[in-house]
């Protein structure tokens, strides 16, 4: 079987996507396989108020039995039903894989109560307390504070050292990546560091220099902080 999911990166391990009708991205999985091609719909082409119709065409296209995504309207879901693709919606705090993995193992059920694990927060800092203000822009990282948001605790993560900033980049996302988190605060951030990122499944979003590490988290948890406008 085929399974279209909606995606935020190009790999496996990307995080499944949010709305449907402005997702521009979605991996189609082999369920037997796990080899799957990448279906890309123009974002001019999305309308969130509307049928997706070029997305839902992509899709029939490959010859896809179901769905998996965030949030869908009822009309998207219709038109896909009358194709005769299952949708299930709703699917937040996983990656592509595990979708995959889920509902290969125990259908719809098994996706709708998956439980994502607890956030861990990587937050880009010029310090090495709760209190430290982030890393200013133009400087290279050197640490993230990383913090759990239910509880506050908090440990520090080190940067190597690096010879160029360009490598100074790719440090600081490896030293993002091994330390666990699934979300990294910066004031700024590479195009391609932003992309290595999110094909590892880590959300980034964008936070004032002049913020606290707390300030930033609590800023987080309360939804006000957005991904860069390059995304």
């Amino acid at each position: 079987m085929r399974v279209a999911v909606s995606s935020s990166g190009s790999s496996l391990d990307a995080w499944v996507g949010g709305p449907f009708g402005t997702c521009s991205q979605f991996l189609v999985v082999d369920t037997e396989t796990m080899e799957y091609l990448t279906i890309s719909v123009p974002a001019e082409q999305l309308d969130p108020n509307n049928v997706s119709l070029p997305a839902i065409r992509a899709l029939a296209r490959q010859d896809v039995g179901v769905v998996i995504t965030g949030r869908i309207k009822d009309i998207c879901r219709q038109t896909m039903a009358n194709l005769g693709i299952e949708v299930i919606d709703g699917a937040e705090g996983m990656t592509v894989r595990e979708a995959v993995s889920l509902y290969t193992s125990g259908g719809s059920r098994a996706v709708a109560e998956f439980t994502p694990p607890p956030a861990k927060i990587a937050v880009a800092s010029h310090g090495d307390s709760l209190d430290a203000t982030l890393s200013p822009k133009g400087e290279v990282c050197t640490s993230f504070v990383l913090v759990n948001p239910e509880t506050m605790e908090s440990e520090v993560v080190r940067v190597a050292a690096a010879d160029s900033p360009a490598q100074a980049s790719v440090n600081a996302v490896r030293a993002a990546a091994r330390s666990g988190a699934t979300v990294v605060i910066t004031p700024e951030i590479r195009p391609a560091c932003c992309t290595a990122l999110r094909a590892l499944a880590i959300t980034v979003v964008l936070a004032d220099e002049n913020l606290t590490v707390r300030e930033a988290v609590e800023a987080y948890r309360r939804d006000e902080l957005v991904g860069p406008a390059y995304l």
